[in-house]
């Protein structure tokens, strides 16, 4: 499959709503850490921004498959979108008591770990590929652990200090969520080491759907 970039693909309903949601991720890293956290309204209006980026996510996908307007510029976007808006998020929460002494908003150091470096190495990978005119877009496992992660991370902004229901909770479902992004991992690795037969180089035009 040729790696093509229409010019009216940037100006596609779905496209446009992804790069919303990726103006979402400097705006909900500014209002986290400007806002007043004194009664965790950082948490609140930056939990709104999350709940509006990850609602363009699933409306974007809906558009986009509903109506054709499904694109290579939207394959290599739309989970470029989801990995810096998760990220993000993760990280947030986990220094939201270190700056803001909150109450709620609170997230174990290991989740942006694991996931900043998963999805750092997808983000190379996938820039090294596309390069190459080689298209790399989300397999089963890479969706369900971007949705699990969406559903732990929204738990994570009612999570407290202590052990609560929120917490404990928030901590089994982004433990999932580690675990199927890692799994996507292995499975990516396993089949472009298969279909490049062990290089890039001598190969183009290939639509890698994991």
């Amino acid at each position: 499959m040729n790696y093509k970039v229409k010019k009216e693909d940037f100006y596609n309903p779905p496209n446009i709503l992804t790069y919303l949601r990726i103006l979402c991720v400097p705006a909900f890293a500014v209002v986290f850490f400007v806002v007043d956290g004194a009664k965790n309204l950082n948490v609140y209006i930056a939990l709104s921004i999350f709940a509006f980026a990850s609602a363009t996510d699933l409306l974007d996908g809906f558009i986009a498959r509903k109506f054709g307007y499904i694109t290579d510029l939207g394959k290599m976007l739309d989970p470029l979108a989801d990995k810096l808006l998760q990220v993000t998020t993760a990280i947030c929460l986990c220094v939201n008591d270190f700056v803001h002494h909150s109450s709620i908003g609170m997230l174990f150091i290991a989740f942006p770990i694991a996931l900043g470096l998963k999805e750092g190495f997808m983000l190379l990978w996938g820039v090294r590929l596309a390069k190459r005119n080689i298209i790399v877009h989300s397999n089963v496992f890479g969706k369900a652990a971007a949705f699990i992660n969406t559903l732990g991370l929204l738990l994570s902004f009612f999570a407290g200090e202590e052990y609560d229901l929120y917490r404990i909770l928030a901590t089994i479902v982004l433990s999932l969520g580690v675990i199927a992004a890692y799994i996507a991992l292995i499975d990516y690795g396993r089949k472009l080491y298969v279909q490049l037969d062990h290089t890039v180089k001598d190969k183009s035009n290939l639509d890698l759907k994991f």
